[in-house]
């Protein structure tokens, strides 16, 4: 099993409570003020516990939620039954051509796979379900800025549980990885993250091989530039007519 097919569950919320419905209003707004002015049909593409399909429904733009995930999609499930929410691998998206005026992807998904082809494919299939003139956002972490403040070895306590994580960088794989030790009682189970880093220059060039023209880059949700220094790498990519 892969680590994204076990690890986005129960302790994954717990490690992550910052990402909240709070920040999840102010990355929608800075979106939609990017996005078409009508933006439907919109994907949420790996939209986990639904933070940001509920906040799009909140604006009169209720999207399409897809997600591997079970647990995290029942979550999304309970907090906005009016959603549609979808169980599919983001490699082989479950939508015919053409199906969406713009998806989003929120929170660093693009990168999971070990074999590049494989986030290849993720942003091909993308391509093929936006329609002629549709756009793509994607927000990542920005690779030098994370490096930089890269923390090798935490604990943290939430309840019952005692987490130990470590994190390391792989020069030859250029991949973040994590590993997870989660002690409960007398049992402790471990959960891996691992994700491929991107510069801005990378991430263009992948969605420019896929048949995507890049309209503009950022830095973070308040609009910064791209860079070294910035904490986030957002792209904002369209599929031409």
């Amino acid at each position: 099993m892969t680590w994204w097919e076990s690890w986005f569950g129960e302790e994954y919320l717990e490690l992550y409570p910052h990402r909240d419905l709070a920040s999840a209003r102010r990355e929608v707004a800075f979106a939609l003020d990017r996005l078409d002015p009508d933006p439907m049909p919109l994907l949420d593409l790996c939209c986990g516990p639904g933070r940001h399909s509920l906040r799009f429904a909140e604006k009169g733009f209720p999207p399409v939620g897809l997600d591997y995930s079970a647990p995290l999609l029942e979550l999304a499930r309970a907090r906005g039954q009016e959603l549609r929410l979808v169980r599919g691998d983001m490699r082989a998206l479950p939508f015919g051509a053409g199906a969406f005026r713009s998806v989003v992807n929120f929170f660093t998904s693009v990168g999971y796979f070990l074999r590049e082809a494989d986030n290849m494919a993720v942003v091909t299939e993308i391509e093929r379900v936006l329609e002629p003139g549709g756009r793509f956002l994607c927000d990542t972490f920005g690779r030098d800025y994370v490096l930089a403040r890269l923390v090798p070895e935490e604990s943290r306590s939430t309840g019952e549980k005692e987490y130990r994580i470590r994190r390391w960088w792989n020069p030859q794989t250029r991949r973040l990885e994590k590993e997870i030790e989660v002690r409960r009682g007398g049992s402790t189970e471990t959960f891996r993250e691992s994700v491929r880093a991107y510069t801005a220059e990378e991430l263009v060039e992948i969605f420019r091989q896929a048949g995507l023209a890049i309209e503009e880059t950022w830095g973070g949700f308040d609009g910064g530039p791209a860079g070294s220094q910035a904490p986030r790498l957002i792209v904002l990519a369209k599929k031409p007519c």
